[in-house]
This record gives structure tokens, C-alpha cells and sequence, in this order.
């Protein structure tokens, strides 16, 4: 099965005017809904062979959605987050996998730290590059002529076969110990051609099988200047990334992929349970689901708390666009509001899933049945770094006027 959509280039409007921005976020939206039956039909391969078919990941690329967040000096659509998140929102409707292959676009955004180099000897030629990545934990770097030599083995690369490069990061060594400033050891980010790690099958998980989430490692690999840039917040981007876009805090820009999917999956569950209610009587009951009190008041409040949890997320998304594209500052306190609404509709999401799984009673322990995935899926991605419930302490920690635990918030 082909997918029909509209071809986008880099100038498929940039003009930069609003009328011409909103038509090109409206024709991501619209491939990206076009793109419906072909990652239905693939689906299940992505959850045996655990990454995503090679028809799929052709039309992904092939829509445009694989550079919304590639600069448009180099071939990209610097989509703004909002519009990103829907399109992401979209594609995990039809394929929670699928959803999560897009997080390979976040390295167009995170280049913008490279060396202008760097940026265009990556992105200079394909826009659509795939970016595997995986920050923790870091790898140890020796500072050599021209770069690093850089050694280590980090878990959840995802999409790691299909990605042309994995961007990782890494303490600085001086010996045996870690180069240390003021405020901890020295950090840096790297990227490095896939051809040039090793990939470890560890993927057998509970869900989230079709991502190819495997280990990758690292050998005394080197790694030259270009490619590299410290971990410091306030490192300006390179003349390629002088868009909003690029002022935009990383972390909700990270989280919001984990979010996007698991919104999609709560709603699958949602659907999936009322068209069961209308035909499944209970075990020693004379009802159907449907006509059930304790059923219709579940589902009530599982859908106030899904439709709440994805308000506040786009509410507070779209509230920190606007103050990127006004040129105001970000506060610790606004990034600590980002991170809460990622975490938020992360947890009321897996939270919602896990009520409709239960409401379903048997059904749901089939594999045949939808909510047998849409469960695994739920608890699997719920657990991802960036909107982990672990993290609701460091939103505190902010709120309270304390320096938070968790670091990455400032970027």
C-alpha cells in the first residue's frame, strides 16, 4: 500500500510570514494523516523484527517529516514545537513506533550547538538525516589533537540502525579522573557516524518494540572538534540556526516526543474500549459494558483526565513558543511549568490506558486484542527520562526556589 501526500522542499513556504508557515505545518499534518494505512499495514512487522519497516521509514522521509527541525538554510523546515508535537501525535495514532521514530529529528536541533562545520558537513547534504542519541551515561573523552578519543556504552539508542549518526555525551578525562570547573566535571556532546560504533541487541522489552532501542558503544573512537560542543546552556547556536526555533529549551523539545506518542496511545485505548463496550457482556452479568454505571463513570473521568493532561501540555507549549518568537527569555520557573506538562501528560496518559485495559477485563490480556499493545506501549514510554514521574522533584525544587537535581532543565 502507497501513501499519497504533498511534496515539501525547504521552500515549501518559508517565506516566513505567518500565513505561509501555518500552510506548511498544515500539509505536515495533512502527510502525515495520509500516511495512515501504509504504518497500520507495517505495524506488526515493526513489532517482530523490534525497528521500523523500511517502507515506513521510506515514506517518513519521503512526507517531509524527517527535518522538522533541520534548519531551512540547509534544507530543513525549522517546524515550530507545537506543530511538531501534532504531527508526532498523528503518526502515533496509527503506530506508537512510528510516533517515536521522529525523536531521530532532534539532532537538526541539537547541531545548532556544532561548529558551523560540523552542522553543514551533517545536515549540508540531507536535511532528512536520522540522528540516533543517547545522553546517559556519559562517555569518557580524552581531549587529543583536533577532538577527542572517546570510549564508553550507553543503553537506548533508539532507532540506531536506521541512523546515519548517534550524538552522545561525554565527561572529560585527565587521567583517571574526570576534568572538573566550579560547577562539576567537563561535558561535552558528540556526534559519530553509526559505521563507526558497535550496536548491542538488548532490545527485548515489555513494549515499545518496533523503536530499536538497542545499547551502542564506543571503542577509542575519535571524534574531531567539529563534531563536538560543551554541554553549557548558554552556548550560542551557529549561523545557521539564528531562528526561534533554536532559543527554544531543549528539554520540553525532547519530552515533547514522549508526550506527543503517549497522548496517541490513551486515545487509541479510549476508542478501541467503546467500540468493545457496545458488544462485550461481562462474565455474570447481564449487561453489556456499555450499559454498566461503574463502566460509564470510568470512562467519563479517563476521558476529562486524558483531554485535561493534553490541554495543559498544549497550553503551556504554545505559551512558550509565543514568548520564543517575541524574543523573550525563558525563566527557570517557565521550563519548570515545560517540563511538569510533559511529565503530566506522560503519567495521565499510561494512567488512562491502564484504567481502559482494566475495564476491558480478559479482552485485554490477547495479544490479538489492540489494548494488549497500547498497555505495554503505555508503561514502556512512561518510563523515558524526560517525563519520568522522578523528575516532578525537581519541578518542585524550582517552584520551592531551589537549584534542581535534575540538570538538563536549564538548557
Amino acid at each position: 500500500m502507497s501513501a499519497t501526500y504533498q511534496t515539501l522542499t525547504s521552500t515549501t513556504p518559508v517565506s516566513g510570514t505567518a500565513d505561509s508557515l501555518g500552510n506548511q505545518a498544515d500539509r505536515l499534518l495533512e502527510n502525515a494523516r495520509a500516511l495512515g494505512p501504509l504504518i497500520r499495514q507495517h505495524a506488526e512487522d515493526a513489532e517482530r523484527t523490534r525497528r521500523l519497516s523500511k517502507p515506513v521509514r521510506d515514506a517518513l522521509i519521503a512526507a517531509g517529516l524527517q527535518r522538522m527541525l533541520a534548519p531551512r538554510s540547509l534544507g530543513g523546515f525549522e517546524t515550530d514545537p507545537v506543530t511538531c508535537a501534532r504531527v508526532v501525535e498523528q503518526v502515533a495514532s496509527y503506530d506508537a513506533a512510528a510516533g517515536w521514530a521522529l525523536q531521530t529529528n532532534l539532532g537538526g536541533w541539537w547541531a545548532s550547538r556544532l561548529p558551523q562545520r560540523g552542522a553543514e558537513e551533517l545536515y549540508g547534504s540531507n536535511p532528512s538525516l536520522a540522528m540516533a542519541a543517547a545522553f546517559h551515561p556519559p562517555q569518557q573523552a580524552v581531549e587529543v589533537s583536533g577532538g577527542y578519543r572517546v570510549t564508553g556504552r550507553s543503553p537506548l539508542a533508539s532507532g540506531v540502525h536506521d541512523s546515519e549518526c548517534v550524538m552522545l555525551s561525554a565527561m572529560v578525562m585527565d587521567g583517571d579522573r574526570p576534568r572538573m570547573t566550579e560547577v562539576g566535571p567537563v561535558m561535552v556532546a558528540f556526534v559519530v557516524p553509526t559505521s563507526d560504533i558497535e550496536i548491542i541487541d538488548t532490545w527485548h522489552t515489555l513494549g515499545m518494540r518496533g523503536t530499536d532501542s538497542n545499547d551502542i558503544a564506543v571503542n577509542d573512537v575519535f571524534i574531531p572538534a567539529h563534531r563536538t560542543f560543551p554541554l553549557d546552556p548558554h552556548l550560542p547556536p551557529n549561523p545557521h540556526f539564528q531562528g526561534p526555533l533554536y532559543r527554544f529549551p531543549a528539554v520540553p523539545l525532547v519530552a515533547l516526543f514522549s508526550a506527543g506518542v503517549l497522548l496517541a496511545v490513551a486515545r487509541n485505548a479510549i476508542a478501541e474500549f467503546r467500540e468493545l463496550a457496545a458488544r462485550k457482556t461481562p462474565f455474570g452479568s447481564m449487561k453489556t459494558l456499555r450499559d454498566r454505571g461503574v463502566v460509564q463513570a470510568s470512562l467519563a473521568d479517563a476521558e476529562a483526565t486524558l483531554r485535561s493532561a493534553r490541554a495543559f501540555f498544549y497550553e503551556v507549549l504554545n505559551e512558550a513558543w509565543a514568548r520564543t518568537t517575541a524574543g523573550q527569555p525563558h525563566t527557570l520557573e517557565h521550563r519548570a511549568d515545560l517540563l511538569l506538562a510533559g511529565i503530566n501528560a506522560a503519567r495521565s496518559s499510561a494512567s488512562v490506558t491502564d484504567i481502559i485495559h482494566r475495564l476491558a477485563g480478559t479482552t485485554g490480556v490477547y495479544t490479538r486484542s489492540p489494548l494488549e499493545r497500547l498497555l505495554r506501549d503505555a508503561h514502556t514510554l512512561r518510563h523515558h527520562g524526560f517525563v519520568s514521574e522522578s523528575k516532578l522533584e525537581s519541578v518542585g525544587q524550582i517552584y520551592l526556589g531551589l537549584p534542581p537535581e535534575f540538570p538538563l532543565v536549564v538548557f
